[in-house]
């Protein structure tokens, strides 16, 4: 079994594809094809209409589902912005540069900066006859510890923080333009960064009604932060023709319209301390930006209506940067590549936000299309990881031979051959207080910080998703056995800079 959520808008892309062969082995993966990564941030994997979500409209991303490969089980190697981003531009895990490493751990760490300057991505791109391009978002760590696209070798044409459709958008679309005209025998690697739904962390509420001061005030200070606050009202704003337009009451036109809660609504049973706060002290799940104890279930509406609203927010933002690459004549010959750097709780367990070790987000897109390929295939059975798949898969399309070796894996094979499986049955993924991994059929962790429930193991089979810690159950400790020498040997690394912490390997044993 796999899993199976919003079914029904299956049927949409199953009637596109049943035109199409199974497979595309009598077509080729074109030499030196373009590329245009689009990244989103804090986007849900299934939160599309095509996916059979009624609340939700995504016509642009939904075409790119139509005009593609959408693989189902892509998950991110850690589910915070900037471990994420960090990994996706070196394909290094980000422990490996000490992003994220769980408190009380002292390792020694790469440089991250040494690193990029000695691999830059974009560089060696350019020397096999490549123009790169970087514009968005970039959040490659903080302060004194970080890089920039432009240390990859990235020529930037909107900086980070022109992230929005009224900035990066239009910058990116005149890159286009320009390049057909400059560089025209030249392929491009184009990546457009974009900043939504994680407008949704501005979406503040108190009192069942959207909390118009803490909004005012988070986004006070000028410059992108009018865009911010202008993004984040336009979007709350009840629309024209319904009661209150313009503004932001009643609140039962949103109650009207939002998703329902969902039906993993309720807190974990025998959740790890470190997030109840069973633990001592507050625990995460309560933390700012996360919630719990805080909103009430009307509280959730309204922050589910929100997101639904970024949502469309980046779909429209995708389908400007589709008619802009149409227009600028490469819609022919450009793979483009859609994914996000995290998902978004989004009122699962009563939380917001991200960085924990649940489904809603570690999950997400990962959508593949150009013409050469058969469209509306779902590919729901290899196990991908977006932050350590991406670079290989990228060199792979393009044919440049990368400096070093990646722990990933080159997808682009298949993107061609709907029966190819990879050679992989876990992908890992860290968060900020452990580490665990994703199999066919299980979430199976370790939370290094904390002292109650620290091991967990999930049967994403069941729905509600990831309610109980299936750890507890004997039903289940064959699976837990296999999972634990599957931790031990896909970590194997990082215990071992870790210097084989008791926490984790109590275990493991």
């Amino acid at each position: 079994m796999r899993i199976r959520l919003y079914i029904p808008g299956f049927l949409l892309i199953a009637a596109f594809a049943c035109n199409q062969s199974s497979t595309n082995q009598d077509k080729q993966q074109p030499e030196k094809p373009n590329v245009l990564l689009i990244i989103s941030d804090q986007l849900n994997w299934n939160f599309f209409s095509s996916m059979g979500n009624q609340y939700v409209e995504t016509p642009n991303i939904d075409r790119l589902m139509a005009g593609g490969v959408r693989f189902d089980r892509a998950y991110v190697a850690n589910p915070v912005c900037i471990p994420s981003r960090v990994s996706m531009f070196t394909g290094k895990r980000p422990t490996y540069f000490g992003f994220h490493v769980p408190k009380g751990i002292d390792h020694n760490t790469v440089d991250v900066k040494e690193y990029v300057a000695e691999n830059p991505i974009a560089t060696q791109m350019q020397q096999a006859g490549y123009k790169t391009y970087y514009g968005g978002k970039d959040h490659f760590g903080w302060k004194d510890y970080a890089f920039q696209p432009q240390d990859l070798g990235f020529e930037v044409y909107a900086n980070g923080k022109e992230y929005r459709g009224v900035d990066c958008v239009p910058k990116a679309i005149e890159t286009l333009k320009n390049h057909a005209v400059d560089h025209k025998d030249q392929p491009f690697f184009m990546v457009a960064s974009l900043m939504n739904p994680h407008d949704i962390c501005y979406a503040h509420i108190k009192d069942n009604r959207f909390d118009m001061d803490k909004i005012n005030d988070r986004t006070d200070g000028g410059g992108w932060q009018d865009l911010l606050r202008e993004s984040v009202l336009a979007n709350l704003r009840i629309p024209e023709g319904e009661t209150g337009a313009g503004g932001f009451e009643p609140i039962d036109y949103y109650l009207q319209n939002s998703p329902p809660l969902p039906d993993n609504y309720m807190p974990q049973s025998n959740e790890p301390g470190i997030i109840s706060g069973e633990d001592g002290g507050e625990g995460m799940a309560a933390s700012f930006g996360r919630y719990r104890g805080q909103y009430d279930s009307i509280d959730w509406l309204l922050h589910r209506y929100a997101y639904v609203k970024f949502v469309e927010e980046i779909d429209r933002e995708v389908g400007e940067l589709l008619e802009g690459l149409a227009a600028s004549g490469y819609g022919d010959d450009t793979f483009i590549i859609f994914t996000s750097d995290h998902g978004e709780m989004n009122g699962a367990h009563q939380m917001a936000g991200k960085g924990l070790f649940y489904d809603e987000v570690c999950h997400v897109p990962f959508i593949v299309t150009h013409p050469s390929l058969d469209g509306g295939r779902v590919d729901d059975s290899n196990i991908i990881s977006n932050g350590l798949d991406l670079l290989p898969t990228i060199f792979g399309l393009t044919g440049v031979a990368p400096q070093s070796d990646f722990e990933g894996l080159d997808l682009s094979a298949l993107f061609y051959d709907a029966k190819k499986k990879l050679d992989r049955e876990y992908v890992p993924v860290e968060f900020s207080t452990g580490m665990g991994l994703v199999s066919a059929d299980y979430y199976y962790g370790i939370y290094y910080n904390g002292s109650t429930n620290n091991e967990q193991i999930y049967d994403l089979n069941k729905q509600p998703l990831q309610m109980e810690n299936d750890a507890l159950d004997p039903a289940y400790q064959k699976d837990l056995t296999n999972h634990r020498a599957a931790f031990s040997a896909v970590n194997e690394q990082t215990l071992s800079v870790y210097e084989n912490p008791e926490s984790f390997y109590q275990h493991l044993k």
